[in-house]
């Protein structure tokens, strides 16, 4: 334990320590946890009952019900192979133009993102589908992996998206406008990258189908709108103000039972208990970063860090502080996570980008799409590394091909930081009291 005279270091220490245990390859949950003890441990004005305290408020909420919920949601629509379903019905919608599988790609990612609210299990749910059958029509291994990672990444923007209601829950920010804010944004990301494909596939000789007739657009129409209702229901009724966010992630899980039990029969008990275990999983590590985070970030708090830089920094253009904390967020969210990396940022950036006059909903949608950008960019990049493993290539040979990908997503967070209207016109349009 330090002495008074020297408590003013436990600041640098928190930071210092934190950066030490991560280079030594501790998870990050743990190098949260450890910081927070240290620093606590070593600061005569704090008691550990201060760190288990703060460990189970960070975690007491029950908003954040909603991500075990919503993710086991995602995985009861693979396991029920209502994401083939999803990969059919945008097959015969754009199958007749060159790079199709390319194309539903990206379209079935942004259904499959209403769906899950996760990145991780759309890479993993379209990617163990689609860069097969791209593999075996002649598309290069590395544009299927890359395309496959890339269009993942709108898991966490297009609503329900996981990472915003955690981002909701940490800053106090309103989840319905964050969900609805993240729409445009989401369809922006898809055209894009639509685009992206159309100029991409040209140098490539893969097959071109014959249009798809009218019964078939029927038949696999009513299986794909049942699954695409999904986020219909959710943001619908989080909007109205009939569901929380956490009573519409149970309906979800209730509604892909059903299709999965009673109109598509593909659902077994078995499955249902093996999806579960794997949210189980999933969650337990996203949610323990959070764990962390809560007393790292009440330390943040307590030393007065955000005021402190707020006293050294004085940019008052809004443009300019987003391109700023967007470059940190950046390369914060390639070294880690982005749960934990939302934790740590959310109370240093969010009272210096309210104070320069920033919508709070703006900033969130920014903020998760420039910490969720990590999910594609090494070391972490979690989602291209799932993906190239179901291409079996290493994750360093589709990353010159996901560059681009990444180039045009941050030329879409560029356009939400000069034309805020791009993230706040929904939110004004369907909800009344929207501020």
């Amino acid at each position: 334990m330090l002495s008074m005279d020297w408590v003013f270091l436990l600041p640098w220490l928190l930071f210092a320590l934190l950066g030490v245990l991560i280079v030594a390859g501790v998870p990050i949950a743990m190098a949260l946890v450890l910081t927070a003890f240290g620093v606590i441990w070593l600061d005569p004005r704090l008691t550990h009952w201060v760190m288990f305290q703060r460990m189970y408020n960070g975690m007491d909420s029950f908003v954040l019900l909603a991500v075990p919920l919503f993710l086991l949601a995602g995985n009861l629509m693979n396991a029920a192979r209502i994401t083939d379903r999803l990969i059919t019905l945008c097959m015969r919608l754009v199958g007749h133009i060159r790079g199709a599988l390319a194309h539903v790609n990206v379209m079935v990612s942004m259904l499959f993102a209403g769906v899950s609210g996760s990145s991780t299990a759309d890479s993993a749910g379209v990617g163990t589908v689609l860069i097969p059958a791209m593999k075996r029509e002649g598309y290069p291994v590395h544009f299927a992996v890359a395309v496959t990672a890339a269009s993942s990444v709108m898991g966490i923007i297009i609503p329900p998206s996981i990472n915003m209601i955690v981002w909701g829950a940490l800053t106090n920010t309103s989840i319905a406008g964050l969900f609805l804010g993240g729409i445009l944004p989401g369809i922006l990301i898809g055209v894009a990258q639509l685009a992206l494909n159309m100029g991409y596939v040209r140098r490539y000789d893969v097959p071109v189908r014959k249009r798809a007739s009218l019964a078939e657009l029927m038949s696999s129409g009513k299986d794909g709108l049942l699954a695409a209702g999904i986020p219909v229901v959710i943001i619908g009724g989080i909007t109205l103000g009939i569901v929380t966010p956490t009573e519409a992630a149970v309906i979800a899980v209730l509604y892909a039972l059903a299709l999965g039990f009673l109109v598509y029969r593909e659902l077994k008990p078995r499955q249902v208990l093996e999806a579960s275990t794997d949210t189980v999983r999933l969650c337990s590590l996203s949610l323990f970063s959070l764990v962390g985070a809560a007393i790292f970030g009440y330390l943040i708090s307590f030393y007065q860090i955000p005021p402190k830089l707020m006293a050294g920094v004085n940019i008052t253009d809004p443009i300019v502080l987003l391109l700023i904390m967007t470059l940190v967020m950046l390369i914060i969210g390639t070294f880690m996570d982005s749960l934990p990396a939302m934790a740590i940022m959310a109370p240093i950036f969010q009272p210096l980008a309210m104070q320069a006059g920033v919508h709070p909903v703006q900033f969130g949608v920014i903020a998760v799409m420039a910490l969720g950008l990590g999910l594609i960019t090494p070391p972490y990049g979690l989602c291209l590394m799932i993906s190239a493993k179901i291409g079996g290539i290493p994750l360093l040979k589709a990353l010159a091909t996901t560059l681009l990908y990444l180039a045009i997503m941050l030329g879409v967070i560029l356009l939400l930081i000069v034309y805020p209207d791009l993230v706040l016109a929904i939110p004004h349009a369907l909800v009344p009291d929207f501020v």
